[in-house]
């Protein structure tokens, strides 16, 4: 079970989003990011423990009504249980998308050293869905997701399969998944499950290889190793190490499958493998912004001494437009001092493609 109290800001009172009473003390409610599919909202202890229930595979607490057995007891399958084979499901050795041309919106200004990005998101069927997962494979690569992204099996993840897409600009990832995480993302789940992930690959060309070596750094610094677990929604696993003695330097021979796995074998790609996997919309989008944010600060304004989490925080407050799932989290997470900011209530724009006159 997780630590239920916090002692710290004893003189705050706090609402509970659940039943609408105040006036709580902090250790009156229970600590917010121990909610499934309601993270960030504040609930007291006596709501948590009336309309919820504590899940130890997912190390969170599940609504009363989206509880399901299944979705909660660990799943190992022997070889002749598992689950049978797809059409729509690749094989894991099928490779990706490696050598597609990037997606691109008609009216970016593209170039050589625009920032790409390809997802890899682990995903498994909830137990209480009624579609199944060829269902949701052909929902998928046929519809929600259709000439975008494939399904790929996977052998750790169990009931599931992992979700590849093409390679893209950020312009065009953050339309390109609305359709699915309107229909078949509410028969997923991912996050806090140890043996799904959310990798995010970006192109080498973008980077300068003082950049990746202070992403490199940044991502496994001692410093920086609370803010990092949060914003991954999970700490490092031997899916995603972290070693606190990488530095700049270490860009030059370091090649291990880290949680920043430089220089991926035969692909021009480095590749966030720190992050949990995820099928909540403002979570995922979050992370996707924060490697975003992440190679942009490391091209940009990034120190190559005294790496430290603050002022990456202060880089994405002064750039909140473009990041404004993320800037959202900082704020209900605490990293950023609420005073005169408010949170975002509008996210992407969208952008007309001008027409030329003939």
């Amino acid at each position: 079970m997780p630590n239920e109290t916090n002692t710290t800001n004893t003189n705050e009172t706090y609402s509970c989003e659940i039943c609408h009473q105040g006036n709580f003390a902090r250790g009156d409610m229970s600590t917010e990011n121990t909610f499934e599919d309601f993270s960030g909202i504040s609930v007291c202890v006596n709501c948590r423990d009336n309309d919820f229930r504590y899940s130890d595979r997912t190390e969170s607490f599940i609504h009363q009504d989206d509880w399901c057995d299944d979705d909660h007891e660990d799943r190992f399958f022997e070889e002749e249980d598992r689950p049978e084979h797809s059409d729509y499901i690749d094989s894991y050795y099928s490779g990706s998308y490696r050598n597609h041309n990037a997606l691109v919106k008609p009216y970016e200004n593209f170039t050589n050293n625009t920032l790409i990005l390809g997802i890899e998101n682990e995903v498994q069927v909830r137990g209480s869905s009624r579609l199944g997962r060829d269902d949701l494979a052909y929902n998928i690569t046929q519809h929600d997701l259709k000439n975008f992204a494939k399904c790929k099996e996977d052998s750790s993840i169990g009931y599931g399969f992992e979700i590849v897409s093409k390679p893209a600009t950020f312009e065009y990832h953050k339309t390109a998944w609305d359709i699915f995480f309107q229909n078949s993302a509410r028969y997923l789940r991912s996050y806090r499950d140890t043996s799904t992930g959310l990798h995010i690959h970006v192109n080498q060309s973008f980077f300068s290889r003082m950049a990746v070596g202070k992403i490199l750094e940044f991502i496994n610094s001692d410093i920086n190793k609370n803010f990092v677990n949060d914003v991954s929604g999970r700490v490092a696993t031997h899916y995603c190490m972290r070693h606190n003695s990488l530095k700049i330097k270490n860009e030059k021979t370091y090649r291990d499958r880290g949680a920043f796995h430089i220089y991926c074998d035969a692909t021009k790609t480095h590749e966030f493998r720190c992050f949990s996997g995820n099928v909540k919309k403002e979570s995922f989008f979050k992370t996707l912004e924060f490697a975003v944010a992440m190679s942009h600060y490391a091209m940009s304004d990034c120190p190559t001494i005294n790496f430290n989490y603050n002022d990456f925080v202060l880089y994405v407050r002064s750039n909140h437009f473009n990041y404004p799932y993320l800037f959202n989290w900082l704020m209900k997470k605490g990293y950023l001092n609420k005073g005169k900011l408010k949170e975002k209530t509008k996210f992407y724009n969208k952008r007309k493609v001008r027409k030329l006159c003939v």
